[in-house]
């Protein structure tokens, strides 16, 4: 496990206190204590998190932070220490503050941050009965990374607006001998990702869809329609749009491909151009909405809660977690972190210097809308997703197959949950 520490040590008096269990207070002389923090963020978004908690020491030089990130095996830790209910003081949610964590967090409603929330995101880390349970630093408002130079060199004076569109500007791009869509599969998150995204347009926003979002909140919903998204997939293997080794390709090259010209599309959020252009600021990138499936539809934007961080509630060190989050929503802190993840900002009054700024306003008309699995599916889909997704993309499963364990999973944590 990918494990960074951030620390200060005082003295000894304070050390062993925090090995038997952690304590914080305040007194004349600042506030003392230590705390642990944890998020599945990496670099630059990691970075950034740790130099404000850094800032946050200098200007309390009693307090201990121990800062980690899982990376990867975030969910499956994080699950695990629910179960035994010990979780770090303060953790990212990782947009599943509400579906997944709302038990386990302090409500923030009492905190002044929570006034200065933007209204686009306030809805994903807010439950029924109003509580707020997590700061978003960050929020999300992504399709597809798209290459604005070869989009131009392959005859295109627009980014596609249907899923035709897009396939045909895969030939387009496939023709200039350019990889359209790069997949790395070494990890197969980013497949359910793809379909994640896919599935939004596919089964929720279309206007020949029916009820379907009905259909998967009380367990009546048609496995058979869920076709098109392995489809998605299977449309890009066989046609050649994919690279060659998008079975095995490693996801810490992705920045490396888009930054130096050598794939079109890649499916991840803005976080991904942010790391390319820390190794080429030139990259011609930029971020397109979810092309829409039928015809007559319109574009979408995937978004919610992204670097964004809750109080345990059985948190012994309650007031320093809440002293860290109040410093860390600081705005000269929040467009620090912004500027760095190359993110949006989850607050009104943060004036962020985005790159991306004059191209999200030519769609600011379209509406966001959350991630598919963190919204229709019960929880542990999302591992689901990446078994079929790395499967198709293997050609070792078919559409059939996995629309079917699909269902079996869905019945399955249904029936759990």
């Amino acid at each position: 496990m990918k494990k960074f520490l951030v620390f200060m040590l005082i003295s000894l008096c304070i050390i062993l206190p925090a090995a038997a269990g952690g304590s914080s207070e305040s007194s004349d002389d600042g506030l003392h204590g230590s705390l642990t923090v944890a998020t599945n963020a990496s670099s630059p978004t990691f970075e950034a998190v740790e130099h404000v908690i850094e800032l946050f020491m200098e200007e309390n030089p009693g307090v201990e932070v121990e800062y980690t990130t899982y990376g990867s095996d975030y969910e499956n830790l994080m699950k695990a220490r629910m179960a035994a209910n010990d979780l770090p003081d303060v953790f990212a949610t990782h947009g599943w503050a509400v579906n997944r964590y709302a038990e386990y967090l302090m409500p923030l409603n009492d905190l002044e941050l929570s006034s200065r929330i933007a209204p686009s995101v306030i809805n994903t880390v807010t439950t029924d009965d109003g509580s707020i349970v997590a700061m978003p630093i960050t929020m999300e408002q992504s399709g597809i990374i798209y290459n604005k130079t070869f989009l131009a060199e392959a005859g295109w004076d627009h980014v596609p607006r249907t899923l035709d569109e897009f396939y045909q500007c895969c030939e387009d791009v496939k023709a200039l001998g350019i990889t359209p869509v790069y997949v790395t599969g070494k990890d197969t998150r980013i497949q359910a990702n793809m379909m994640d995204i896919m599935a939004v347009s596919m089964l929720i926003t279309c206007n020949e869809a029916g009820d379907n979002a009905e259909a998967l909140y009380n367990g009546t919903f048609d496995w058979s329609k869920w076709a098109p998204v392995s489809g998605f997939i299977t449309e890009l293997k066989d046609r050649g749009f994919m690279n060659v080794d998008a079975t095995t390709a490693d996801p810490i090259y992705t920045q490396e491909k888009l930054a130096f010209g050598e794939a079109m599309f890649n499916f991840n959020n803005q976080a991904m151009i942010a790391s390319a252009w820390e190794l080429n600021p030139d990259a011609d990138l930029s971020m397109m909405p979810v092309p829409a499936f039928h015809e007559d539809d319109d574009q979408i934007w995937i978004g919610g809660e992204r670097e964004c961080y809750g109080i345990w509630k059985d948190s012994p060190n309650r007031d320093l977690a809440i002293a860290l989050l109040e410093f860390m929503a600081r705005p000269e802190n929040v467009k620090y972190v912004c500027d760095m993840a190359g993110m949006p900002a989850g607050f009104v009054d943060i004036d962020s210097e985005q790159k991306l700024a004059e191209d999200y306003a030519q769609f600011a008309d379209l509406q966001i809308y959350p991630y598919f699995d963190r919204e229709w599916l019960p929880s542990g889909m999302w591992a689901t997703m990446r078994t079929i997704g790395g499967a198709l993309t293997a050609g070792e499963m078919s559409i059939e197959e996995s629309c079917n364990t699909m269902k079996d999973s869905y019945l399955a944590l249904m029936a759990q949950q």
